[in-house]
């Protein structure tokens, strides 16, 4: 027979609560739901779903906040929540289907919580939306502009890195296909949640 040292048996006892702890927040793609989670806890998010072919709908908003009291926002701000679950997330929006295009869109469950798969796990620090025409993803912030992949107006990216003046961003296409590149403040802006 085995003998463990006492010390052992209660280290290992003591451990195990840090291991069956609840699941966190992590960055990354969530069905039709960007996340990021900013280095202070905080969520950035861009919700966006159509439907159809052809002729489509689509729903699409922004979120921030603390993700148990955070703001969701296009036309008009709602308040909202996001929770970790065991395969994703878990997004709350009671009034979720009054955002533009949402109701024929969303499912009614946003009212109560919407179980939303992850997708892709990403290191995402912040998302930003490109205010610029066109910007290219360049190597690094002193490159000059190549014939490199570019985003567009009102994309919204996941930022990997901010540098003196500059975001690492990330841009995934609808084929998932991701690309990566510098970008300059000039080029994007900050998700800011209206002031209720």
């Amino acid at each position: 027979m085995i003998r463990f040292p006492a010390v052992v048996l209660l280290s290992l006892c003591a451990m195990a609560p840090a291991f069956a702890g609840s699941p966190v927040l992590h960055s990354g793609q969530y069905e039709g739901l960007m996340l990021a989670v900013t280095p202070e806890q905080q969520v950035e998010g861009y919700y966006s779903e159509e439907m159809g072919e052809g002729v489509t709908r689509g729903c699409a908003f922004y979120l921030q906040g603390q993700p148990a009291a955070l703001t969701t926002w296009l036309d008009a701000a709602y308040p909202g929540s996001v929770a970790p679950s065991s395969d994703g997330v878990t997004l709350t929006v009671e009034q979720g289907r009054q955002h533009p295009g949402c109701l024929n869109v969303l499912m009614p469950e946003i009212a109560t919580g919407l179980d939303l798969t992850q997708t892709a796990s990403k290191k995402w620090i912040g998302l930003v939306k490109v205010s610029a025409d066109k910007a290219y993803l360049l190597k690094n912030p002193s490159a000059k502009p190549a014939k490199r992949s570019y985003i567009v107006k009102n994309d919204v990216v996941g930022v990997l890195a901010f540098k003196d003046g500059w975001a690492q961003v990330e841009f995934i296409n609808a084929d998932d296909r991701s690309f990566t590149g510098w970008i300059s403040q000039e080029q994007y802006s900050r998700l800011s949640a209206p002031k209720s």
